[in-house]
């Protein structure tokens, strides 16, 4: 990756990285806050597992939708303004949805909102890239890192306002009031006259001739197919690491309740610490570089898991696994995110575009996902998890290092 070789990177100005920071802080803070409401929202409508279960997957349509749509209204308005809007939407919606007073219209609702959410996810990440290139530094990796700790901060505090029995409604409206002051604010602040603004934009290269631009269709025809395929495989890595670790814990390893829960949470955990060193990790060793060790790391931590739960091991060990599949999984989607940065600058290919894709995509395995493994440890076992997982990483290390070269 050319920025990690770059000896004109610059320091990005406060008033530069704090936008698409800010847009990935709000994003992570409404999707924090809504699933500690999750049971409650249920309950409200009177829903049972599967019919919450079929709202929910209204909101993940909703959110593939979004992605789609988002390099359009990125187009009309920019990236600053379409981060606007989306986020806006989102913080909006997502009030409705703690309000719907019967099923239907929590299904509607939560639709709408992951369909802002989908846009926003796209906007943000296009916003950052556009930074980044102006830069000439790595920033993905910080913009990742404050999403996920943005969430866990959010879920937390969701966690305290349910203990003291604030109303839902209350706590998603002061909630959706800071966030949109906090994305207007972001958006809309200038530098004061006189203060250095940022780095001169980038010039905008020269239109290439027409054997160029068959080159430049050869070479997409090759990048295209497996950014789209990493992006794909990175959700059957996350997915299940989030959603069923530790169900794989508590039926396939017969561990307690309390180590159980603990599962996702150190993938979680894994995740915000390889994102919190992607940056500097890819300044001194390059994309590739970090990529091929993302994978190769996913990949031995999932199959020694896969051999724990095999062999009935130590919930212990299995509990290393997941951490460490964590770490390996967490530079992933920044570096897809961040391959948007090449494809602009090398092939003219709008960022937007490809955020909307990787999300896009990311989305479709994430809603796929939990359709392959439930089948299969139903049929087979709990290790089975780790066997998606396994599959998905090896995918991820095939294709990954390609994609962000």
């Amino acid at each position: 990756m050319a920025l990690a070789s770059s000896t004109a990177a610059r320091k990005i100005p406060l008033a530069d990285w704090s936008r698409p920071a800010a847009a990935f802080a709000v994003n992570g803070v409404l999707y924090g806050s809504l699933l500690t409401r999750y049971p409650e929202i249920a309950d409200r409508v009177g829903a049972s597992e599967s019919e919450f279960g079929a709202a929910l997957f209204a909101a993940a349509i909703g959110g593939l939708l979004g992605s789609l749509v988002a390099p359009a209204l990125t187009r009309v308005a920019r990236e600053s303004g379409a981060t606007l809007v989306a986020g806006a939407g989102y913080a909006l919606l997502a009030v409705t949805v703690v309000g719907a007073p019967d099923l239907f219209l929590l299904a509607a609702a939560l639709l709408l909102a992951n369909l802002f959410d989908g846009a926003h996810d796209v906007t943000m990440n296009a916003a950052a890239v556009k930074v980044q290139q102006v830069a000439g530094s790595p920033l993905m990796g910080r913009m990742h890192a404050t999403w996920s700790l943005s969430l866990t901060g959010a879920g937390l505090l969701g966690a305290a306002a349910v203990g003291l029995g604030i109303p839902v409604l209350v706590h998603l409206g002061v909630v959706a009031a800071v966030v949109l002051a906090v994305q207007f604010a972001a958006t809309t602040w200038r530098p004061r006259a006189g203060v250095a603004a940022g780095p001169p934009p980038m010039p905008t290269p020269r239109r290439p001739d027409v054997p160029a631009q068959r080159g430049r269709a050869v070479r997409l025809r090759h990048v295209l197919p497996v950014l789209a395929v990493a992006a794909l495989a990175a959700s059957y890595v996350e997915s299940p690491g989030q959603e069923w670790t530790g169900l794989l814990l508590s039926r396939g390893l017969d561990a307690a309740p309390k180590l159980a829960a603990v599962a996702p949470v150190l993938f979680a955990a894994g995740l915000v610490l390889s994102r919190l060193v992607l940056d500097p990790a890819q300044r001194r060793w390059g994309a590739r570089a970090v990529a091929a060790g993302s994978g190769v790391t996913m990949v031995l931590a999932v199959l020694a898991g896969f051999a724990v739960t095999l062999a009935e091991g130590p919930a212990g060990a299995a509990l290393v696994a997941i951490a460490a599949a964590g770490i390996g999984a967490g530079p992933v989607f920044p570096l897809l995110f961040g391959a948007g940065d090449q494809l602009s600058a090398r092939h003219g290919i709008p960022a937007a575009r490809t955020a909307s894709m990787v999300s896009a995509l990311s989305r479709v395995g994430a809603i796929s996902a939990p359709v392959v493994v439930g089948p299969l440890t139903e049929a087979f076992g709990m290790a089975m998890v780790f066997a998606v997982m396994a599959a998905g990483a090896l995918l991820v290390l095939l294709a990954l290092p390609r994609a962000v070269r």
